[in-house]
This record gives C-alpha cells, structure tokens and sequence, in this order.
C-alpha cells in the first residue's frame, strides 16, 4: 500500500511544500521529494526539519 493511498494530499496553497516535508520528517521518508514544484526546496528541507523534531518529541512522549 502506497502513502498516497493512506494520506489524503494536502489542498494547493499555505505552504504546501513545507507540510510535504513535515511529513516526510516525520515518516523519515523522501516520499514527496520528487513532487516538489521548482523553487520550492528550501521550504521543503525547512518542513523536513520540524517533522524531525517532531518525530523525536513524540518518540520520547511514546517511550515513557
């Protein structure tokens, strides 16, 4: 099963490339990567890094 098929895309606008990489931090995946529209990178790796921190804060709420 694809993460297409589980996670409903994000609706165009307010950052959507940011929200592709807070999710693919989160995931520790590269999923949205390849879907990016030009110039958008930067907002992308900016998203990949808050998903990161999130992951880890969540990680540590989960293992107490």
């Amino acid at each position: 099963m694809d993460l297409h098929d589980i996670i409903d895309e994000i609706p165009h606008g307010h950052g959507l490339s940011f929200k592709k990489g807070i999710s693919d931090g989160i995931l520790d995946k590269d999923t949205f990567k390849d879907y990016l529209p030009n110039g958008h990178n930067s907002s992308y790796e900016s998203g990949i890094k808050l998903g990161k921190k999130l992951q880890k804060i969540v990680g540590e709420k989960v293992r107490r």
